[in-house]
């Protein structure tokens, strides 16, 4: 949970579920296309008459989230030829849909009157090209950035944008909640069968008034989106951001034989520490190999009891790997890494921790390249010194740990 203890097994009661602070309203494709008589799908023959009151009771929730100083992000879609896939043409194609929908500029891509966002530091619009508001937004940015654990979801289509948001936010470790009776499709049918599909997998199915209740319940207060609440998340002294609880030693194996003088002790020494200490830890192997045995020493990293092993495929550890998965699945916010090739695998791993909002540390001891690249490694710790991580000696590391071995 984003910004919060870590509490892998509890089960949330309803108003800890959607507390304000840490609650986002997601209305999803409100827009002329999908909800009025004259858009394309009500031109095309689908039944839009359970929209319009769907919507009515839409404008109350917006209104209590907005009472409730919540995160709102409006989501529309636009289907512009340029992001328009094969696969999604000849599904809109045979739909009988003419010229796609929601496109650039045209009043079906335009918000339904009285779903319009307001100007206000907490309502944000965001465009996407698929039905999840996951693929190719940046939402999920907005929400780890403003410290959101929680998604209310509303809109339109109810078994395929809504459906499919609540998959994707499920799938990245949100809590899920959908108020019923403000989420619409042009079907019964599919309507009932999709709240059954989220209420059993997803999320949990909640009226819009209970919803509302609480939120009035809970009052206001502090929300993670204000600045204020940023700034104290903010991990700012290195013994925060090394908390063991929420701290994970990535040992990466590189590929390539580093120089003869370069000691592995140090990164052996520091992964005891970790150890010792209760930090999450996890090996990084290329993909290629198949022992156990780090190339670049000779010396042999067994992972113990219960860390795990990811192998990389790529420059980065995170490129097409559960790296992700395992950070998110246990809470970590810091990531420490240590191993080979500095300018490479290291590198590339930070860079893109760092561009995951997780806080990056280099122990600059631990780190090592090939002989022959020794400017680079060099180079390379400069770089990340000075844009992605912190870069300092593993003395420091391993002191900020005393207290809890």
């Amino acid at each position: 949970m984003i910004g919060s203890r870590y509490r892998k097994h509890d089960i949330l009661g309803f108003e800890e579920r959607i507390d304000p602070a840490s609650t986002a309203l997601i209305i999803i494709d409100v827009q002329n296309d999908f909800a009025l008589p004259q858009g394309v799908c009500g031109l095309v023959g689908d039944d839009i008459s359970p929209v319009a009151p769907m919507i009515d009771r839409l404008k109350v929730l917006i209104a209590a989230a907005r009472r409730a100083n919540l995160l709102i992000i409006f989501m529309r879609t636009i289907y512009d030829d340029v992001v328009l896939s094969p696969t999604l043409a000849e599904q809109y194609a045979r739909r009988g849909y003419p010229n796609s929908i929601c496109l650039t500029g045209s009043h079906g891509a335009e918000f339904v009157e009285g779903i319009d966002p307001r100007e206000a530091p907490n309502e944000i619009v965001l465009t996407k090209h698929r039905y999840s508001a996951f693929w190719g937004s940046a939402i999920d940015l907005f929400l780890r950035t403003n410290g959101i654990r929680s998604l209310v979801l509303a809109g339109v289509a109810t078994e395929v944008c809504v459906e499919s948001t609540a998959r994707d936010a499920f799938f990245r470790d949100y809590q899920v909640v959908v108020p019923a009776d403000c989420v619409g499709c042009y079907s019964e049918d599919r309507q009932k069968a999709s709240l059954a599909v989220l209420a059993r997998s997803f999320g949990i199915l909640a009226p819009s008034a209970d919803i509302i209740a609480a939120w009035q319940k809970l009052g206001n207060g502090p929300r993670n989106w204000q600045p204020e609440s940023r700034a104290q998340r903010q991990l700012r002294t290195l013994g925060r951001k090394v908390d063991p609880e929420h701290t994970a030693l990535l040992l990466v194996t590189g590929r390539s034989v580093v120089s003869p003088g370069a000691s592995p002790a140090g990164i052996q020494d520091l992964a005891g520490h970790a150890r010792r200490a209760g930090c999450f830890v996890v090996h990084a192997w290329p993909a290629a190999s198949a022992r156990q045995e780090d190339p670049t020493t000779g010396l042999e990293i067994v992972p113990c009891e219960g860390e795990q092993i990811v192998r990389y495929h790529r420059a980065s550890a995170f490129a097409d790997t559960q790296l992700e998965i395992l950070l998110r699945s246990n809470c970590i916010r810091t990531l420490i890494v240590a191993g080979s090739e500095t300018n490479i695998a290291v590198e590339s791993t930070v860079r893109e921790a760092f561009d995951r909002d997780y806080y990056a540390i280099v122990p600059e001891d631990c780190v090592h390249a090939p002989l022959s690249e020794h400017d680079l490694h060099a180079s390379s710790l400069t770089t990340m010194r000075r844009h992605f991580a912190d870069v300092i000696g593993s003395t420091r590391i391993r002191s900020s740990w005393a207290h809890a071995e």
